[in-house]
């Protein structure tokens, strides 16, 4: 090692040698009543479009004898008594679901479905068998639509939104949701002094707003109106989105016995659980959480939902999960049937994900998620050879394939200060060789450059995707000459200690989408190293980096690109403006602005520009109109160029999906992420198999 004294740092460097990597799961509206945005974003222009679907809200079926139709295993049951029938178990006004296939959708059996680990949710099932917020992302990804609330009105000033729910929709059991659900949630749970000794807490509340929240009114059994303190115009595309999922995942029927407000005998329950200390560990084991965790439904077969299938058989200490269609399953085709088509959905958890891609390209399975870039030459070799998969061409909604952080908030006199320095980041920008990580890591798939939204996108600022991308040596050093221009006899700069000017390269090997993370860093400390920057690279499994995370000692790391389409600048804003909580570039700052509720984690207070710009954010999305939102977000990001906070690799060129080829109902193209519920967007309950 050479003469910089990092005792702690080269411990970590040298574990990283035989780190084992482990198997952890890939983690504005009008003010009017709105069945729909009145002014949508604008899908891209100068890429293939996804399908377009004109999706039908609150479409009343004509009244016949019976306006419906079921599977025949349903009607089995309703013959048999089991079950009431499809009229009764339906709501009022069912959602109706256009088919998004080229052929119409038909009720069939086993739908198979292929994850690697222990985490049926997180490893496909939340993304296909989930999802159901009380309102959703129309397919084209261009507004949200109503979905288990019928209608929606807000206020003039975007601080009050009354949801009108479906009359009759109900739970799996076949009890009614109601508004007492929701206000369970909002009342029992983010306010209980117990569950949330925080105070209340959501992904949909901003953190700024959540110390005077003022709660949730019941109006009827079915209205109710959640009330924030300040504007938040946002709200219902952060409910589409995945911070939504809360306000359907608290049934109160079911969660009361579990909790002290409503079960004098709790403490009966505790004792005899055995495994819990309380009754918040009582409700926590066997309910979602204080922050709705989805694993609930694939482990309890008798938690109640309002997914299109539930569980009958858990994955437990096995190899397979099995799930039944849900017979009181809320939305119908544009005929009446009730979804979803497939009876049945078995998963098959693999060990690694090389096995479940054997199996995918073999037949036995219909849907992956994340299938992983390097085998894209491998799924279509095999497709062209005949193999029984057909494969599809989703846009991606991020920014950029990659992000790189240099943590401005780190606790190093020698490297804050240069990490903070546009200078610095400019020449380590252009010491990077984009073009030959695209060939290399990205099958050659891509164009350099910087994060940004998307050219076509209204929030585009012209100029902010090209800037600092020209790979050139030369001028890396000048601007690098700025902050570092001091260097050793073997041609490493220096820092202002005299010593190596050294950085911890912290990249994450575990994630089941950046299972290229490691090589590009890998690229990326060579390119660096001509520059005369050494960067040392500790790959370590995501309980470690979260651990880094917290005592805010990640130097820099590179991982997603969010923000470029649709809506996505607007409502995950992480690389556009500081103190987010996925912003590595300012990670002290995050906690400073939300402070941990355990008191571990470490906060920085941010300079003022860094207040500044957040308030500008905040003032974007209190906005009651997206024309107000984009101009206010424009200045944002517009900013966010000028301040250069993280460099990108390249854009991202069509992803592929591999499905088999007996399944159906799947377009051609759709925008794909996180925000979008990556393939709930495709509505999986009109999926069907192929007669």
């Amino acid at each position: 090692m050479n003469s910089k004294n990092i005792s702690r740092r080269e411990f970590i460097h040298l574990s990283a040698l035989t780190a084992a990597g482990a198997a952890l799961a890939g983690c504005c509206p009008p003010a009017t009543e709105t069945p729909a945005a009145d002014t949508p974003v604008p899908p891209a222009t100068d890429r293939p479009e996804p399908t377009k679907v004109q999706v039908e809200q609150a479409t009343e079926v004509p009244p016949v004898e019976s306006a419906y139709s079921e599977a025949a295993m349903l009607t089995e049951k309703v013959d048999a008594g089991e079950l009431p029938p499809v009229d009764d178990r339906l709501p009022t006004n069912p959602r109706v679901i256009e088919n998004l296939g080229d052929e119409p959708g038909y009720y069939s059996d086993e739908m198979i479905l292929g994850f690697v680990g222990a985490s049926p949710e997180w490893g496909v099932f939340l993304f296909t068998s989930a999802w159901e917020h009380l309102v959703s992302w129309a397919p084209d990804f261009g507004s949200y639509v109503p979905n288990i609330a019928e209608s929606i009105e807000v206020s003039d000033d975007v601080t009050e939104y009354t949801f009108h729910l479906r009359k009759g929709l109900k739970w799996s059991d076949g009890v009614d949701f109601t508004a007492d659900d929701i206000m369970f949630y909002i009342e029992d749970v983010m306010f209980d002094p117990d569950l949330s000794p925080a105070g209340p807490g959501a992904d949909w509340l901003p953190s700024e707003m959540a110390p005077g929240f003022v709660g949730a009114e019941k109006i009827d059994d079915y209205t109710v109106k959640i009330i924030f303190p300040a504007p938040y115009g946002t709200f219902l595309y952060n409910v589409a989105a995945w911070q939504g999922r809360g306000f359907s995942m608290y049934p109160r029927h079911f969660l009361e016995q579990f909790h002290a407000k409503y079960n004098e005998d709790i403490d009966d329950l505790v004792d005899a659980d055995g495994d819990v200390a309380d009754w918040m560990g009582l409700f926590f084991k066997y309910g979602p959480d204080n922050w709705s965790n989805p694993a609930r439904w694939y482990q309890y077969p008798e938690f109640p939902a309002l997914y299109p299938w539930v569980t009958t058989q858990p994955l437990g200490t096995g190899t397979q999960i099995r799930l039944e269609r849900n017979p009181y399953y809320y939305k119908v085709d544009t005929t009446g049937n009730q979804l979803p088509y497939c009876d049945k959905q078995l998963g098959i958890s693999y060990q690694d994900a090389e096995s479940r891609t054997l199996a995918m390209l073999n037949g036995d399975l219909d849907v992956v998620k994340d299938p992983g870039g390097e085998n894209r030459i491998l799924y279509h070799d095999a497709m062209g050879e005949g193999k029984p998969i057909q494969i599809k061409y989703p846009l991606s909604d991020g920014g950029n394939t990659n992000t790189i952080h240099f943590n401005q908030t780190v606790d190093d006199p020698v490297l804050a200060p240069v990490f903070a320095s546009i200078d610095f980041r400019i020449g380590m920008s252009h010491a990077i060789n984009r073009q030959e990580i695209i060939e290399i890591a990205h099958n050659g798939q891509g164009t350099p450059a910087q994060h940004a939204p998307f050219t076509d996108s209204p929030f585009y600022i012209d100029g902010m995707d090209t800037q600092y991308i020209e790979y050139d040596v030369a001028l890396a050093n000048e601007y690098l000459d700025k902050d570092l221009p001091e260097k050793d006899a073997e041609g490493f700069r220096l820092g202002s200690d005299g010593k190596r000017f050294q950085i911890i390269f912290e990249v994450q090997n575990d994630l089941s989408y950046g299972t290229n993370y490691v090589q590009i860093a890998e690229l990326l400390i060579g390119y660096w190293k001509e520059v005369g920057v050494e960067v040392l690279l500790n790959s370590v499994p995501g309980p470690q980096h979260e651990e880094l995370r917290r005592d805010n000692l990640i130097e820099a790391t590179i991982f997603t690109g969010e923000g470029g389409a649709g809506v996505t600048p607007l409502i995950d804003p992480r690389y556009y403006v500081p103190m987010e909580y996925m912003g590595y570039f300012g990670l002290g700052w995050h906690r400073w602005l939300i402070p941990d509720p355990t008191g571990e984690a470490i906060a920085v207070e941010p300079p003022q520009w860094a207040k500044d710009a957040r308030a500008k954010y905040e003032d974007a999305i209190a906005q009651p109109t997206f024309e107000l939102q984009l101009e206010k977000m424009r200045e944002v990001i517009a900013e966010a160029k000028e301040r250069f906070y993280v460099m990108g690799i390249s854009r991202n060129a069509p992803l592929y999906y591999p499905f088999s080829a007996r399944l159906g109902g799947v377009p051609e193209t759709w925008y794909d992420g996180w925000i979008e519920g990556v393939q709930k967007i495709l509505y999986p309950e009109q999926w069907f198999i192929k007669k």
